[in-house]
Formats: structure tokens, sequence, C-alpha cells
């Protein structure tokens, strides 16, 4: 009773932690490369109305999930635009995006719903499934938890192993923290710090994407307004509790 009680609390603790721990990724390939990044609000919000587009019109998780990475990375490209080409505010910059996505979503989303009805395309909600990893699902406890469930859920620790892989042992991570803690140094020896937070900015916006597409089409399973609830601002919490760490973030997302 016990062991079940205890799986059971892990597995909703890695739930509710999937898209903090993403949002707060985000944020740290961001901040890292010297861009502050409060945006992650409405990318994520965003992601999560086009991943419910994309697997409401094709019924394909995988589409589904393709389209809230594509607007991580679009919404991302702008804010990088805007704050890196335009020297805008950054903090600007993220509340417009805010802003833009919380209104973009809630208008539209009323506009493809009579869509749906319209064609009488049956919508079949989240995905259900579950991807079970044989021998280490059976561990007792944080077997079930750790490997066994639905798709993003299950690689979020992964993607932490890799993002902190990444940051902390490979030359595009020393460059990236190069170009956040000392531009003009990184410049003069020849790396080019626009483009490297334009990059960052990118693949922060992916992970963004990801945790936002999470929200329809892996847990709800229907897009409401303001459904992120805040949580791309918790991400940044977590971010900051993690002391910009992939495992501090997670750690942070999990309390």
């Amino acid at each position: 009773m016990l062991d079940r009680l205890l799986t059971s609390i892990l597995t909703l603790s890695l739930r509710g932690a999937t898209p903090l721990t993403m949002g707060a990724l985000c944020g740290i390939f961001c901040e890292r490369s010297g861009v502050v990044n409060i945006a992650i609000e409405g990318i994520m919000l965003a992601s999560a109305f086009h991943g419910y587009i994309g697997l409401a019109l094709t019924g394909s998780f995988a589409v589904g999930l393709l389209m809230g990475i594509l607007t991580g990375i679009l919404l991302g490209l702008l804010h990088g635009v805007l704050s890196i080409r335009f020297r805008t505010d950054q903090i600007i910059s993220g509340t417009v995006i805010n802003i833009l996505a919380l209104g973009y979503t809630g208008y539209f989303r009323n506009i493809f719903e009579l869509y749906l009805q319209s064609q009488g395309i049956l919508f079949q909600g989240a995905f259900r499934g579950q991807i079970v990893i044989p021998l280490l699902s059976d561990i007792p406890i944080v077997g079930p938890a750790l490997f066994r469930g639905s798709p993003i859920t299950l690689s979020l620790i992964l993607i932490a192993c890799i993002v902190h892989i990444i940051l902390f042992f490979t030359r595009w991570g020393l460059r990236t923290r190069a170009v956040g803690e000392h531009p003009r140094a990184a410049d003069t020896l020849g790396i080019n710090v626009f483009w490297m937070r334009y990059a960052n900015v990118v693949i922060g916006g992916m992970l963004a994407g990801i945790g936002g597409a999470w929200f329809t089409i892996e847990s709800v399973g229907k897009f409401q307004a303001g459904m992120t609830a805040g949580r791309g601002f918790i991400a940044l919490a977590c971010m900051i509790f993690g002391k910009w760490t992939p495992f501090g973030a997670l750690g942070a997302a999990l309390l």
C-alpha cells in the first residue's frame, strides 16, 4: 500500500513538473547567453494552442508536438529579433509576447471551435497511451513513475541530462556561458555573440514549445483561454531557485 502511494506521489509530481521544467530550461538557455526571457508564459500558451490545432485536425500526437515546437521557435525568434537586433528592452519584449499570446489564442480559439463544429470533426482528446521501458519499469516505486508514462513526461529527466551536458561539457555550452557573462571578451576571441544569442533563444523557445504542447496534447486534450495559468512565471522562479542549472531547475519544479 505504501509503495503504491509513493509511486502515485512521484508520478503526479513528475507530471506537474513537466511544463515547469521545460519552461525553466528555456529560461536557462536564454539567460546563460545574456537574454532575459519573461515571454515563457506566452510561448507556452501559444504552443499549447497550436499543438491543440495540430492534434485536433490530424489526430496525430507527433503533428501536435511539431506544431507546438514550431510555435515556440518562432516566438523565441521574435523575442530574439526584438531584444537582440533592435535592442528593445528585454522585459518589454517579453511582456508584449505574453499579451500577444493571451489575446491571440483567446480570440482564435472560439473561431477554431466553430470551424471544428461546422466540419463535423470529432476531437478524440489528448494522448492516452503509455510507453513502457522493459525491465526498468519493474523497479519498485520509482520504476512505474520514471519509466512508464506518456512521451513528454517520460523524456523529462533525459532532456534535463542532455541540457546539462550541453551547457557544462561542450564547446557550445562554454561559448554560451561566455557570451552571457562577458560578451566583449567572447567577441575578442572570435565568437559571434549575436548569433550565439539568437541560437540559444531559439533553442529555449523550442523547449518552451514542448512544455506548452504538453498541456493540450498530453494532459488536458482541450485548449482553454489562459490555460497555462502563470506556469511560465513559475518556471522562471524554478530557474532562479535552481541557480540557473538544469538539475536545480528540475528539483525546484518537482518541489
